[in-house]
């Protein structure tokens, strides 16, 4: 796969951190041991984790793997004193390389905006340094894929490991909300081999695998205004379309309605999301493109890309790794149903916190082009990335940022930033960035989207350095 789209692109930009992919592969296969992998615990970071130690150990590489919420200096210097001979930081790393110095090899695979310049010990693997888009053209797991693919080959065979990431990463930005750059040209040659299938359709959350009425309730990007989580709600709104939800006594599914059916269906979501005030770019997000996984059952959770990327993001943000690992890596049977169970659960902690933030119930604080919504102890921090996505979207307000913040341990708070839909042009990782530092802590991420970790004492500081960063 590396080699191939080495050959075939003709975009410069794109082959020559290709050629920056090949020398990671290089790296791994030069690797001393012990090894330890650091990778972060959204979609992204654990489907590059799965790549790259399904590497290490097809190498004979004995490894541990660590992940962490957020790579801190002191995360670093801990990691460097260890007894390790080899360090690889995935999907983070790039934001703290000042941090990253000594004698030890490390690699760093990150896509996220990077500070400074890395020491000789390290080589950083990061698509913004050859002007490739972080953001939306490459994750964190496509370029762990690609350097799995170099050094052992198998790209075609785990394939979903990078389209699984990029889709928990939102990067399906393109034409019909499809993937694009190296994620689009992964998923060409992952197509041709005939492991992959890209339809478009309603991107409806389960349509497959559950019946029409659940697949609606259960639906979080976007979120349906009065849909999302009722499903008694979903059967009168059918019904109000002309779209009949039940045969006989059972619910039907999405692929038994008519060709007429579904345009009608898809039609009448985009008008509610539209009436509901959602800009048409965020009301079109209903429909889309679907990427799903052949080898997979028709009627498993893991054969649609988007689904398997929701259940990896679940259990990574309620910290069962393993389970999400075990998947990706193949394992299925039990492991399907525990990871549903985590399903469930993140599920109630997310439309608590939206109800939260709908009813007033946490505290608000607007200053310049920041909403800022303190949810103190009530939601996790892990959390708070994906309750900003969602709200970032669904939320009525002019404010350009939406910030989610939520105390982590004693004496800090973990925010999370995304811009909102349809307004004024920023870059939040930088401003996050600079404003962390003012605050004392760490911040950093993507043109629209990011987080932070900082002194709870400096709450305050942070968000006037933030607003002013941002030209507030």
């Amino acid at each position: 796969m590396l080699e191939a789209l080495i050959a075939e692109t003709r975009n410069e930009r794109h082959v020559r951190l290709l050629k920056a992919l090949q020398q990671a592969s290089d790296f791994l296969e030069r690797s001393e041991p012990p090894v330890l992998v650091v990778s972060h615990y959204d979609a992204d970071g654990l489907s590059a984790a799965a790549a790259i130690t399904l590497t290490l150990e097809r190498l004979g590489l004995p490894y541990q793997l660590k992940i962490e919420e957020q790579l801190t200096p002191e995360l670093v210097e801990e990691a460097l004193k260890g007894p390790y001979e080899t360090l690889i930081f995935l999907d983070m790393g790039s934001g703290v390389l000042s941090a990253i110095r000594g004698e030890k090899r490390v690699l760093v695979v990150d896509h996220h905006i990077p500070q400074g310049d890395p020491a000789p010990n390290v080589l950083e693997v990061n698509p913004h340094r050859y002007g490739v888009n972080g953001s939306v053209e490459v994750s964190s797991s496509s370029l762990a894929l690609l350097v799995m693919d170099g050094a052992i080959g198998q790209g075609e065979d785990y394939a979903h490991l990078a389209i699984v990431g990029a889709l928990g990463d939102r990067q399906d930005q393109g034409p019909r909300f499809a993937l694009t750059g190296i994620n689009g040209l992964i998923v060409a040659l992952a197509r041709e081999a005939g492991v992959i299938e890209e339809t478009i359709g309603l991107r409806l959350y389960g349509v497959h695998s559950r019946p029409l009425v659940r697949a609606l309730a259960l639906t979080m990007d976007p979120l349906l205004p009065g849909l999302t989580g009722n499903e008694e709600a979903c059967i009168k709104f059918l019904k109000s379309i002309g779209v009949n939800p039940v045969n006989g006594d059972r619910l039907r599914k999405y692929s038994e309605l008519s060709i007429e059916e579904k345009r009608t269906l898809a039609t009448e979501l985009v008008k509610l999301l539209i009436n509901s005030g959602y800009p048409v770019n965020e009301a079109e997000r209903i429909f889309g493109t679907m990427y799903y996984i052949r080898r997979e059952d028709a009627q498993s959770p893991l054969r649609d890309a988007r689904e398997f990327s929701y259940i990896v993001n679940a259990c990574g943000r309620l910290d069962r790794h393993s389970i999400a690992l075990l998947l990706l890596r193949g394992v299925k049977g039990e492991i399907i149903a525990r990871a549903l169970d985590q399903v469930r659960l993140y599920r109630k902690l997310l439309f608590r916190a939206i109800r939260a933030a709908r009813d007033g119930a946490c505290n608000r604080i607007r200053l310049g082009k920041i909403l800022a919504l303190d949810y103190g102890e009530t939601v996790p921090p892990k959390v708070a990335g994906a309750l900003a996505s969602i709200l970032a979207s669904s939320l009525k307000t002019d404010a350009t940022v939406l910030l989610v913040m939520v105390k982590h341990g004693d004496r800090h708070v973990k925010v999370s930033a995304r811009k909102t839909a349809g307004r004024g042009r920023v870059n939040i990782g930088e401003a996050l960035s600079i404003a962390a530092r003012a605050s004392g802590g760490v911040g950093g991420g993507h043109a629209e989207a990011g987080g932070a970790l900082l002194p709870a004492e400096n709450t305050e500081i942070f968000l006037n350095e933030l607003n002013r960063a941002l030209g507030g």
